[in-house]
């Protein structure tokens, strides 16, 4: 009984003020709880203090959120992004919703297995992916920013080394681990959350008045749940035939690639190329080739034919990016063409689309 309660009070202790006195080395190495202004300091000045790819490496589960927001003579703006994954069931999850005044668009998209789901406002659709290829979203997602830095990408940089040496006030909970620590400069008010043991940054939050509001939050383990609806209604490939007509002689032609953004590989078989004619404000389908077909030439009864290509690229035998399409008719009036997917059983583009 002596030793617990000598263990309750040496774990309580640091709670209170008034405690006996101890030597001054009893908290080595910035290890005291809560951490002082200078071991905090000296934590954030680390070089990989925070770094979102590090922990991506340590973490199986992790989630992070961002939320910026700010008024631009005097309208409400906000970009919020939540990038989540889970390496054990192959799933990750990237949603981003752009606020500006009263206008909003919001969207998610879970992947990484054959069946995908996508959510466009408050509405979830179902998609699909024939060669699922799960990959971390923070190693990815860093790599395009690397790439094209003019993107719009997830705040997830952040230098907390520039804010090492600021005067800090910091309060814990020793139950949870938690500690908060507040400080200010010339221009921001910044709060900073670390959980564990040894800690580690788990909050941003920083303020500049009511005009600038930026917040961050890192989630691990079991609190980081991904999971895939089932029976929703399907979503189309998420590409359409929108390329404009060139004329080469008496001929239409149509023509380009499958564009990168594309990322999904599709059963050919699910998807239709169609030759659309348009009268007296009325659009008909009046060719069609399946894209297993690979090639086709279809010649209809007033003697005009309709050429149809497929040019299968980089994932052989599924439809996806860098694929070629080429279509050519001698057709005359208001032509057009659209890709058809059966297995939403919806056009993709064009003058049917909705029909």
């Amino acid at each position: 009984m002596r030793g617990i309660t000598l263990t309750i009070f040496v774990l309580l202790c640091p709670l209170w003020t008034g405690c006996l006195a101890v030597p001054e080395d009893v908290c080595p190495e910035g290890e005291c709880f809560p951490l002082d202004s200078a071991a905090l300091s000296e934590l954030l000045a680390t070089p990989g203090a925070f770094d979102v790819l590090s922990y991506a490496e340590d973490f199986e589960r992790l989630r992070v959120e961002t939320s910026t927001v700010y008024l631009n003579q005097g309208q409400f703006a906000e970009v919020h992004w939540s990038v989540s994954k889970d390496d054990t069931a192959n799933l990750r999850s990237i949603a981003m919703r752009f606020t500006v005044g009263t206008s909003s668009m919001d969207s998610e998209v879970i992947e990484g297995q054959h069946t995908t789901n996508i959510r466009v406002g408050g509405d979830w659709y179902e998609g699909r992916d024939a060669i699922p290829q799960y990959a971390d979203p923070f190693a990815e997602l860093a790599q395009l920013a690397n790439e094209k830095p003019e993107g719009m990408w997830p705040p997830f940089g952040f230098d907390v080394a520039s804010v090492a040496e600021l005067d800090w006030s910091i309060s814990g909970d020793l139950l949870s681990l938690q500690q908060i620590a507040t400080a200010s400069n010339a221009t921001h008010t910044i709060i900073i959350e670390l959980m564990g043991a040894p800690p580690m940054v788990t909050g941003i939050e920083t303020y500049s008045g009511d005009e600038e509001q930026f917040t961050l939050r890192v989630t691990t383990g079991d609190d980081v749940v991904i999971s895939l609806q089932e029976d929703l209604p399907r979503t189309p490939v998420e590409f359409s035939l929108d390329a404009e007509p060139i004329q080469v002689g008496d001929i239409t032609v149509w023509s380009g690639p499958v564009p990168s953004g594309m990322d999904s590989d599709i059963e050919p078989s699910e998807l239709e190329f169609h030759g659309i004619l348009e009268e007296g404000g009325d659009a008909v389908s009046v060719a069609m080739m399946r894209l297993d077909q690979g090639t086709s030439n279809i010649t209809l009864d007033d003697g005009t034919w309709w050429e149809f290509t497929w040019i299968d690229y980089l994932s052989r035998g599924y439809f996806s990016h860098s694929d070629l399409y080429h279509i050519r008719t001698n057709a005359t009036g208001q032509l057009s063409v659209a890709l058809y997917d059966s297995w939403a059983q919806q056009w993709t583009g064009g003058p049917l689309q909705g029909t």
